[in-house]
């Protein structure tokens, strides 16, 4: 894997391997696909993977991650689901979600909820649509 653009960053790159913040990018499916493949061999496995319009399951077993591909699709009972697993599991899974537009304007119009928001968008990495989508 190639981390020669976080070169820049090498203490915010170190934190977020060793923490294992949740983080929330946000760009063009391309793109937003090509970071998780970036991303996937610096998180701590078991990985479980919801992908685009695959219905939405919670971790059956321990998970270190959970792989949240087009949250804003989440139903408000999706999301409430999540956010009580998040809250009973103590922050122990990290997850990694991405949405093709900015979520934070769906939590501005009642569409998706805030406390949630805010759990998932601890790190956040805004992808522009003219970021190469193999090289995040």
């Amino acid at each position: 894997t190639d981390v020669s653009l976080l070169a820049p960053y090498p203490t915010e790159w170190a934190r977020l391997c060793a923490r294992r913040h949740n983080m929330l990018v946000e760009g063009p499916p391309d793109a937003t696909r090509a970071v998780l493949r970036w991303l996937e061999p610096h998180i701590r496995e078991p990985i479980v993977w919801k992908r685009p319009h695959a219905p939405f399951e919670l971790p059956r077993v321990e998970a270190h991650a959970l792989i949240l591909e087009d949250v804003a699709a989440l139903t408000a009972g999706d999301q409430a689901t999540l956010l009580a697993y998040l809250d009973d599991r103590e922050s122990v899974t990290q997850v990694v979600s991405t949405a093709e537009q900015p979520l934070f304007a769906l939590v501005t119009r009642g569409l998706f909820d805030a406390a949630l928001y805010y759990r998932l968008n601890v790190v956040l990495l805004r992808l522009d649509a003219s970021d190469p989508p193999d090289a995040p």
